[in-house]
């Protein structure tokens, strides 16, 4: 099935570059000619250069030098050939052989003592406290010393169960100096969700904090801790359960099995600060798939190639300048969380908001974009949907002067939210930038460009460096259908430096080599996203997980496309469209679930205009087949609908529910069409909706 970009129509062009958008693309293209004599004369061809297998060498080494990486040993070669050769993704390719380097103290290569690093502002943003590099270079020795003292070594594990704060960071620093793992969890995990990761990875040292403060609530997290904390003592390799406090006293009981914050740092023998030389392949970070139907995937990323990768993607993806001033929203238990971390190197400021960013108004990152001259703001589609449906205009409220790029992760970004985002809501000089990537590979696969112009509903281009094709989702071969606009499966055809080190646990790499090589085989990551390309502008559509898209006859499309309709009926507030194929089934079915806001009512005119939208809009064959009022659609903590947990319950299996479901109860209601012909039923002698 072939379709064009934004419901059949040319998109609009949104935005396009200023004289000063670009600076380092501009500059790489420049270093590209001069000092390799490359024919680059555009992004497009920057990417070729970067991708080639002849250059794609010869760009790596010239990222580690522009990117500023210091290393004690640096890079002779950028891929050590292996019994594979380079071209071979798995087992992955090992990048920059022979480099020494430590995460931390790259994190610290900008220092300036008396120069402010970080705000760090709480709920609401009403008192914002300024750290020093001076202040957080002293803070990190502290605590790194209390975690020798305490017996952590190289390739200990130490864990979070935290919000965004500066303790966060400081201990993540300090731990990376020693050339220990770090892998931190958002606070608002339950117990198992929590449990599933930490008996996995088995730390030495867990920190946590007593009670977090999201959307005006106190939250006391201590008796969650507790429960995963008697479980996981059990295991002879913890040796520390370490609690921050807040404003409540821990109880003496609870402190028999954890130690405060405070005894935690006066074990520090006062040792200066020493960073570990160590390889650009080193652990360094483990992160978690979503899990939100199974046990979470503990993915492992090098010190090295999550460096590399994410101060890549915020210069040349996100136009991030030296000195600028970064807010990045989101949780620690979320990849996005890297770039708080990362900013931190490019010399200028960092804040670290923990706390709803929706408290007290709709306006209050926004307003800190004011206050504090914010020149890059990090959000998700979810947080600027949220706001158009709010009726937020924040141009006319707010200064923004300030504000070069806003980027959108987590879920689609739709051509609807990017028109009202140009149209009514921000600046016109701002450039939106929409990524999809994800935890697996620690970057960007498509992202921004600032030097190319921003059509509706798409992301501009494929990330430097990333081999990014599309191939043909019904044929196992790998055909790639990269000039055609016919969706299919996103791949990346050559190695990247942040390629997962390891699954932790996964002792023979079979679950390594099945999440990621079993589609097209050993040379090609398979990211398991269902994608297209434009031809006339070069941008990508995204629709969605591959494993989600929907086959009802052998027609496959994704939800997004539908979702793209659903969402420009000013009644519906939410949707989820899935497929259901049971086992009695013999061809899937296509059912559209949707949440009506509160003032409007789900009647069978809502049905028939909103199949009669999918057809004029798509096609007779997109209308599914069965369309459903639900109270409450299900997310992940970060925003994403969650399509295949629901497709599972739906077609009759019962699939584990992680943790991560922000709102698991809702699922519950779900269950009622396994047998979905007989609510078809019920709706239909209730409002004589005519059948498919």
């Amino acid at each position: 099935m072939t379709m064009n970009s934004d419901e059949g129509r040319s998109p609009d062009v949104l935005w396009k570059p200023l004289p000063s958008s670009g600076f380092h693309i501009k500059n790489l293209i420049r270093i590209a000619k001069e000092k390799h004599g490359a024919a680059v004369t555009d992004y497009e061809s920057l990417w070729a250069w970067s991708t080639n297998a002849s250059t794609a060498p010869a760009f790596w080494l010239e990222i580690f030098e522009y990117l500023g990486i210091r290393a004690s040993e640096g890079p002779n070669i950028a891929m050590k050939t292996n019994d594979n050769g380079l071209d071979v993704m798995y087992p992955p390719v090992q990048f920059f052989p022979g480099v020494k380097m430590n995460f931390a103290e790259n994190i610290f290569s900008n220092y300036q003592a008396d120069e402010i690093a970080m705000y760090i502002a709480s709920e609401g943003a009403h008192h914002i406290r300024n750290v020093t590099w001076r202040e957080l270079r002293d803070d990190v020795a502290k605590v790194a010393g209390a975690m020798v003292a305490s017996g952590v070594q190289e390739g200990d594990r130490i864990a979070a169960v935290i919000s965004n704060r500066l303790e966060t960071i400081v201990i993540c620093l300090a731990a990376l100096s020693i050339g220990a793992i770090w892998s931190s969890s958002s606070p608002d995990m339950g117990v198992e969700g929590l449990l599933s990761r930490l008996t996995q990875i088995r730390p030495k040292v867990v920190f946590c904090e007593s009670e977090v403060t999201y959307n005006t609530k106190l939250r006391d997290l201590l008796p969650n801790h507790c429960q995963w904390t008697e479980i996981l003592s059990k295991d002879p390799q913890l040796t520390n359960v370490v609690v921050i406090s807040g404003q409540r006293k821990v109880p003496t009981e609870t402190l028999r099995k954890m130690t405060t914050w405070d005894e935690f740092l006066d074990r520090d023998t006062r040792r200066p600060l020493t960073f570990k030389q160590l390889p650009f392949d080193q652990p360094a970070f483990i992160v978690y798939s979503s899990g939100t139907s199974g046990p979470p995937k503990c993915i492992v990323h090098s010190a090295g190639g999550l460096l590399l990768q994410v101060r890549k993607d915020s210069f040349f993806s996100y136009d991030v300048r030296a000195g600028d001033t970064i807010l990045q929203y989101t949780t620690t238990g979320w990849i996005m969380w890297a770039m708080v971390l990362v900013s931190l190197s490019f010399g200028g400021r960092v804040v670290v908001y923990d706390g709803s960013p929706f408290v007290p108004d709709s306006l209050v990152l926004l307003k800190l974009v004011e206050r504090l001259k914010i020149n890059v703001l990090g959000t998700s589609a979810k947080f600027l949907s949220m706001l158009m449906d709010n009726g937020v205009k924040p141009r006319d409220l707010i200064n923004l002067s300030s504000l070069r790029t806003v980027t959108s992760t987590g879920s689609t970004l739709t051509a609807k939210v990017a028109r009202w985002f140009y149209n009514e809501a921000f600046p016109q000089d701002i450039h939106l930038v929409s990524t999809c990537g994800g935890t697996d590979l620690a970057c960007s696969l498509i992202s921004g460009a600032a030097t190319q112009p921003l059509y509706a509903g798409e992301i501009q281009a494929a990330a430097l460096g990333m081999a990014v094709d599309i191939f043909d989702a019904d044929k196992n071969e790998g055909v790639s259908i990269r000039t055609s606009d016919t969706p299919g499966e996103l791949v990346c055809t050559r190695p990247f430096p942040s390629q997962p080190v390891s699954f932790w646990g996964d002792n023979t790499g079979e679950k390594y080599k099945n999440s990621y090589f079993s589609r097209f085989g050993e040379r090609i990551w398979a990211q398991g996203d269902f994608i297209s390309r434009n031809p006339s502008t070069g941008g990508y559509l995204t629709y969605g997980r591959s494993d989600g898209v929907l086959n009802p006859a052998g027609v496959r499309f994704g939800s997004a496309e539908i979702y793209n309709v659903i969402d420009s009926d000013k009644e519906i507030m939410d949707s989820l469209c899935v497929g259901q194929r049971r086992q009695s089934d013999n061809d899937e079915t296509v059912v559209l679930f949707v949440q009506m806001y509160p003032a409007f009512k789900f009647t069978s005119s809502v049905v028939d205009r909103l199949r009669e939208a999918v057809r004029s809009k798509l096609s007779p064959r997109h209308v599914p087949r069965y369309i459903f009022e639900v109270p409450d659609i299900p997310h992940t903590i970060n925003g994403k609908k969650i399509e295949i947990l629901v497709k599972k319950i739906i077609s009759g299996q019962n699939p584990q529910v992680s943790s991560t479901v922000a709102n698991p109860e809702c699922l519950e209601f779900y269950k009622h069409f396994v047998q979905i012909e007989e609510v078809d039923a019920q709706q239909q002698k209730k409002w004589n909706i005519p059948r498919l």
